[in-house]
């Protein structure tokens, strides 16, 4: 997922260094930026340096073990959810708060791509079989994936004859 920010380093950088020698809520009203925001980049900036005023092209993922060592440091800090996690090379306190709730629900678990996308190449099939695996399909509550495995085709397949299936008003 491709992000681009609407100021550039180099813009950030100017807005930073005019809210330093002059006040932040005065260059926030001037740029039409919220001062909350100014104060973040501020954050990033000096505890990550330049690269924290970057923005990231995709997503990072972290280890379940890096997350829990994280959320446990942030129990055991005085600093704010933000500091905490610019301090600790997070972009934001969202990541870390989304973390946390995991955590206190015993549900933080490390990324792992989802199994839809399949690897599986697709084979050539009968008319008739792509009935018999489009019914077995929703004899089984539309699960793709057991489709998938069950019958060795690709995910991208079952899940086009459905679509087709169900636009022919055989739902």
């Amino acid at each position: 997922m491709s992000r681009k920010s609407k100021y550039s380093v180099e813009q950030k950088l100017n807005i930073l260094n005019e809210a330093v020698h002059s006040s932040f809520k005065r260059v926030a009203k001037k740029y039409g930026v919220n001062e909350s925001t100014i104060l973040t980049w501020y954050r990033l900036y000096k505890y990550q340096g330049i690269d924290g005023l970057r923005s990231i092209r995709s997503n990072r993922s972290y280890s379940k073990e890096f997350k829990l060592s994280l959320v446990e440091q942030y129990r055991n800090s005085d600093d704010s959810l933000e500091l905490f996690a610019i301090k600790h090379g997070l972009k934001s306190k969202s990541q870390l708060l989304n973390w946390i709730i995991l955590y206190n629900e015993s549900k933080l678990k490390a990324y792992t791509p989802r199994k839809r996308d399949s690897i599986m190449p697709g084979r050539k099939t009968t008319f008739e079989e792509r009935l018999t695996i489009i019914e077995d399909l929703i004899k089984h509550d539309v699960n793709y994936n057991w489709a998938v495995n069950k019958y060795h085709v690709s995910y991208q397949q079952v899940y086009g004859w459905y679509q087709k299936y169900r636009k022919s008003g055989n739902d």
